[in-house]
């Protein structure tokens, strides 16, 4: 009968743990989403950009959202293009690494473009608070500035802003 009760007693003790264990993640990890637009640009059809990487900064140094490769095409819709459980904090930046960008010209024709650094980092107005409960939403607009180089090619520099909310974006 004692060895009964010890069982018991350990297996009590092992639940209370583990129930712990679950209600401090939820207590220190909250849900973001992020999610893409384009402001719109009537001289290209589409502008492709095949990001490999999404991070968000905070005290603590960078933290990754997604390290999926994927290509996204910019829209006047907000797209969805992640989501990531981050610990509970305050966060000032985004980074996004970006692969290659593809445009599409209003002639049909499919050209690549070079981003300066294949990266584009700005700061969040306001920044991001992540509590735990309360999904948050990141919108990027990239309003894409593209240049033709006199030999034929293009750079985009894009016109990033950041919108940082407790609801989804429409």
């Amino acid at each position: 009968m004692k060895s009964l009760s010890k069982s018991a007693l350990i297996i009590a003790v092992i639940i209370i743990v583990i129930a712990g264990l679950g209600l401090y993640y939820y207590e220190s990890y909250g849900k973001v989403y992020v999610y893409l637009s384009d402001p719109g640009n009537s001289s290209f059809i589409a502008i492709y950009l095949t990001v490999t990487s999404i991070q968000v900064h905070s005290n603590k140094g960078w933290m990754t959202i997604s390290n999926k490769t994927e290509t996204i095409q910019l829209s006047s819709i907000p797209q969805f293009v992640a989501s990531a459980n981050l610990p509970t904090g305050n966060y000032t930046e985004l980074r996004f690494v970006v692969e290659s960008v593809m445009i599409s010209l209003a002639n049909n024709v499919n050209v690549s473009a070079t981003l300066p650094s294949n990266v584009f980092k700005v700061a969040i107005p306001g920044g991001l608070t992540v509590k735990s409960g309360s999904p948050q939403y990141l919108t990027i607009s990239i309003g894409p500035h593209v240049t033709e180089t006199g030999n034929g090619s293009f750079i985009l520099r894009p016109l990033i802003t950041v919108t940082a909310s407790n609801k989804p974006p429409k």
